[in-house]
């Protein structure tokens, strides 16, 4: 099998490029989404032109076709330009360290970096008529080639779940990429047909857990808002409490223009708790992409989570939500383990794959992301009496598509 994928990846040319500047103007959705099955929407046009307002190091949005011998498209990926502090990266020992070392070479551990993937959201890099095997190769030789040009040090694939995409895994080992993992993503099957069989379904710990949460947070009112381009300074400032609180993975900033192109995307809602007074204790930002129901982002401040529980009622209505609409699950993403496990989110582990131009660079990143790097993983959590079978999130599997007309 492998032997017939390699031959075939020889008789094919493929050609990347840039899809220009059409591609950011209403019609450039027509010749792209159509690449873009259920369940990928963070690979989608509008969602592309949403995460343009995002801020990071050094970003460059460049959204790619491939094409083959003839001209005629064969998929789309996502891909950026920018910059990465490997010190985001690590723990905080590592952060203290590099930034002594940062007093005498301030770029110390900072590389320009070609990276294949949404820095926006979790989702296998590319959607194409290939097999996993010729795109991958073909985006990766790419993206080589392009750090050249460019001068950059890095190629980052990013967003890559081993059993979800094991030829792409073959592939990049081939190509001398090496694995960094990142933090889990935390997904929660959804098969209950109604928010108290969910509840049903938990051991008495968690289900007293709910309901102490739900006490607790009475006074506040769930609001879910479709039209919320006018709340952007407002969630803007809740989200940023967060980012200034965390000491890890701070590559990523949403503006007020982000949360306001969101509200344009008939996918996006906005859950709001509000206080008796209307005022907004917390948010959530949600995506309806098929089957998944996305967590994207949350906001709210340290003394709305302590004295009034806000992150945990969040999190539970966001599995209503979801049950509510029929999703199969909810994607709530990276980062707070502890609380996503406890409302019944399973981790998924996905990794970036890295190419540095040095091959000796190559093995030390591998060494440091292997180790000094690498998250610690979760601590499970027995949430429901039985089992709940996991949910794979189409967006991280990689089967060749075929585009809708």
């Amino acid at each position: 099998m492998r032997g017939s994928s390699a031959e075939r990846l020889s008789s094919v040319e493929v050609t990347v490029r840039e899809a220009g500047g059409a591609f950011w103007k209403d019609g450039g959705a027509r010749d792209w989404d159509c690449w873009v099955p259920d369940g990928h929407f963070n690979l989608s046009q509008r969602f592309l032109k949403c995460a343009q307002h995002i801020q990071m190091d050094g970003f460059h949005q460049v959204p790619v076709t491939l094409s083959d011998g003839r001209g005629q498209p064969v998929g789309v990926a996502a891909t950026y330009r920018n910059t990465i502090d490997g010190a985001d990266l690590g723990n905080e020992r590592i952060q203290q360290a590099v930034h002594l070392v940062r007093g005498a070479a301030p770029r110390f551990l900072k590389y320009g970096v070609i990276e294949v993937g949404n820095p926006a959201g979790v989702g296998f890099p590319v959607r194409s008529s290939l097999s996993s095997t010729e795109a991958i190769t073909t985006l990766a030789r790419w993206a080589q080639a392009e750090a050249d040009r460019q001068r950059a040090s890095l190629v980052v694939i990013r967003d890559i779940e081993p059993t979800a995409a094991p030829c792409a895994v073959e592939v990049l080992r081939r190509m001398g990429f090496v694995p960094s993992p990142l933090p889990a993503a935390f997904v929660v099957p959804l098969p209950f047909t109604s928010f108290n069989e969910y509840k049903a379904h938990m051991r008495a710990r968690y289900r007293g857990r709910l309901a102490g949460c739900m006490k607790e947070t009475a006074s506040l009112r769930v609001e879910v808002v479709e039209q919320f381009a006018e709340l952007a300074p407002q969630l803007t400032a809740l989200w940023r409490t967060l980012y200034d609180r965390a000491t890890q993975y701070r590559r990523l900033v949403l503006t007020e223009g982000f949360f306001a192109s969101a509200s344009d995307m008939p996918e996006a809602k906005v859950m709001l708790l509000r206080r008796p007074d209307d005022s907004i204790a917390g948010f959530g930002l949600l995506f309806v992409d098929g089957p998944m129901l996305r967590f994207s982002c949350t906001g709210f401040s340290r003394e709305a989570a302590l004295e009034e529980g806000v992150y945990f009622r969040l999190l539970y209505e966001v599995v209503r939500y979801g049950i509510e609409h029929g999703c199969k699950a909810v994607n709530m993403g990276m980062t707070t383990a502890g609380p996503k496990m406890s409302v019944g989110a399973q981790p998924v582990h996905v990794s970036a794959w890295i190419w540095h131009r040095s091959a000796l660079q190559r093995q030390g990143l591998g060494w440091l992301t292997q180790n000094l790097m690498k998250p610690p993983p979760p601590v499970e959590r027995n949430v429901f009496k039985e089992d709940v079978p996991v949910f794979q999130d189409p967006a991280l599997a990689e089967q060749p598509i075929t585009p809708r007309p």
